[in-house]
């Protein structure tokens, strides 16, 4: 099937065959191309998998959301809020889309609710991106791009990070892949079914991720201009995947239609278009200097997921709630660079211009999604400093006006997740055009390509080096790690009758609670639930657990466990210390 799929037998843009190699020399090329394949996606498939429950190092709070609700939904059908089979999951008040929770259903119900078994649903839809991206290279540029993007996809830091951390991310850059397969396939082999289960797959891809949202209708209108020609030849078949884009997403609008402030409450939080995000705590003057500053912020904001910086030398510097990349790398491996300069060359060639404008476009229009929000912590940006972990900060957070230049410096590689794809593409497109212009000289091109490879695995060794072995000290508290140590340590020690109370600088303390203590759905949909109101109201409390000052409540209440941040002064000696890998304090538990 792949020898039928990848072999380079489509006329090219001008109607007339590529020429061919020597036929011994193009089948080494393939076999040489298939056995790098194969060990590239065994190899990617081993660092999407290996200590899942080790790195990171702790559960972050949207993964303990996401394998919860999955949790609920096997119990019980409905969502911790107690939502029926939802199109849209509530979460923290933030409604995500619902594709990778339901996808981790039936993981949940073989293997338990585990972090690593939220993290394996992540693993397995970086696998399936990781085989797209491959197949998507194949079909369009051969044997040897397919090889070149397997090799990319599998080592890259940021394809690696993300399908290791157990949120939407991956889900949403696999659909768009998946559906990019087919409609290569239905280049090549101009079956109709291609083409509608490519509407089918850019239809779900509405269901991954809010991101996909703005990014899809940019995709359809480019593969619509560069493939006018062969769509029109199809107008029946082209017009029906159409209809089904549509068809999937009735719902959505739906949701937006009929509740607009809890459908768009998260995006207004974030948006590049709202006073709130762009100056938070401002007074009138300095919010209108933020907002008459939009259209400098706008451009900048697009520019900065293609930043050498984030490219190729400090990656997402996270915020500090959340850090997923380890500082001092790049979010690409730095032989890319190399291969994207040759893949802007392809603008040059008749034969390959069309390609590489597709994947220009493809990451243009996936870049859009990072322009129009606020990355993540860039309000509360220290500069010249790694981001303070949230548990551990002693003050309110000081708010920053956003400005073009810490627009630039804070990108965020969740919200740009789905350039992943498309850089991985060039990239590859790169490799071949390498090729073509050293196909003259087979020894030149050997060594090219040997040294290309060897530059890869020497910065995807060291990435990984630090990944798993150094990052885990230093994103641990991040991860707010810990918590499931002193969860531990009060159900084995303290009476199930006493109340619970805990810091609420954890952040979102009641959703690890109901994670780790495997806290029953149905008990917690019935409540009672104390809430405070607004988009962002904490839970305050549910059954015995209460998330309020632990030094307030102890002085308060007669009897109960109260646990405190590590630099939290107690009003008694701890009964019970949590560490940090570096052996510093992070919790401490006392009872009375």
């Amino acid at each position: 099937m792949l020898r039928r799929q990848f072999a380079p037998k489509i006329p090219s843009e001008e109607g007339t065959e590529p020429s061919a190699p020597p036929a011994a020399r193009t089948d080494l090329v393939r076999i040489l191309s298939a056995v790098i394949i194969v060990v590239a996606l065994l190899a990617g498939t081993g660092l999407r998998v290996v200590r899942l429950d080790k790195m990171p190092p702790a559960l972050a709070q949207d993964e303990a959301c996401d394998g919860y609700d999955a949790y609920c939904i096997l119990n019980t059908g409905r969502d911790h809020h107690g939502n029926f089979m939802p199109i849209v999951m509530q979460g923290f008040k933030d409604y995500r889309m619902p594709l990778f929770q339901y996808s981790l259903v039936p993981l949940v119900a073989m293997f338990g609710l585990k972090p690593v078994v939220v993290r394996l649903g992540a693993a397995i839809w970086g696998v399936i991106d990781l085989i797209a991206i491959t197949s998507a290279a194949g079909l369009l540029l051969g044997w040897p791009g397919a090889a070149a993007a397997a090799v990319l996809g599998a080592l890259m830091p940021w394809h690696v990070e993300l399908s290791r951390y157990g949120i939407e991310a991956t889900t949403a850059s696999a659909t768009i892949s998946i559906a990019m397969v087919f409609f290569f396939l239905w280049l090549r082999r101009r079956k109709g079914l291609w083409l509608l289960l490519s509407g089918l797959l850019l239809g779900l891809s509405l269901y991954s991720y809010a991101i996909t949202k703005p990014m899809l209708p940019l995709l359809i209108a480019l593969i619509a201009i560069l493939y006018w020609r062969e769509l029109k030849q199809s107008k029946v078949k082209a017009l029906a995947a159409l209809a089904i884009v549509f068809a999937l997403a009735v719902p959505q609008a739906a949701m937006i239609i009929h509740n607009p402030t809890e459908m768009q409450a998260r995006f207004t939080r974030l948006s590049l278009f709202s006073a709130e995000a762009l100056c938070p705590g401002c007074n009138k003057q300095d919010v209108k200097v933020a907002m008459d500053s939009i259209p400098y912020l706008l451009p900048a904001n697009l520019l900065s997921s293609f930043t050498p910086s984030f490219l190729f030398f400090n990656g997402d510097r996270g915020d500090h709630w959340t850090m997923i990349h380890p500082p001092n790398f790049g979010e690409l491996l730095p032989e890319q660079a190399i291969l994207i300069g040759f893949a802007l060359v392809a603008l040059f060639s008749s034969r390959r211009r069309r390609v590489a404008l597709l994947l220009l476009g493809w990451l243009i229009a996936a870049a859009v999604p990072t322009a129009l929000i606020i990355p993540l912590g860039a309000s509360s940006a220290e500069p010249g400093m790694m981001p303070t972990p949230h548990v551990l900060y002693n003050y309110h957070f000081p708010t920053t006006p956003v400005t073009p230049w810490l627009l630039l410096d804070h990108a965020d590689s969740r919200h740009a997740a789905l350039e992943i794809a498309p850089w991985i593409l060039l990239s590859a497109l790169g490799f071949v055009v390498l090729l073509d212009l050293t196909s003259a000289r087979p020894v030149l091109q050997a060594a090219a390509a040997s040294i290309i490879l060897a530059g890869i695995i020497f910065h995807s060794a060291r990435f990984a080096r630090s990944y798993f072995e150094d990052f885990p000290t230093i994103a641990a508290p991040y991860f707010q790690y810990g918590i499931k140590d002193f969860l531990q340590a009060i159900d084995q020690r303290y009476s199930k009758d006493l109340p619970v109370v805990i810091t609420p600088r954890i952040n979102q303390p009641y959703m690890y609670v109901l994670f780790f203590e495997k806290y029953p759905p149905a008990d917690y949909q019935r409540g009672p639930v104390l809430q405070l109101p607004g988009s962002e109201g904490p839970v305050v409390s549910f059954g015995r657990y209460r998330f309020m000052n632990p030094g307030w409540a102890f002085l308060r209440t007669p009897h109960g466990v109260f646990v405190f941040r590590g630099n939290d002064e107690t009003p008694v000696l701890p009964d019970v210390s949590i560490r940090y890998p570096d052996g510093s304090v992070a919790y401490k538990v006392i009872v009375r």
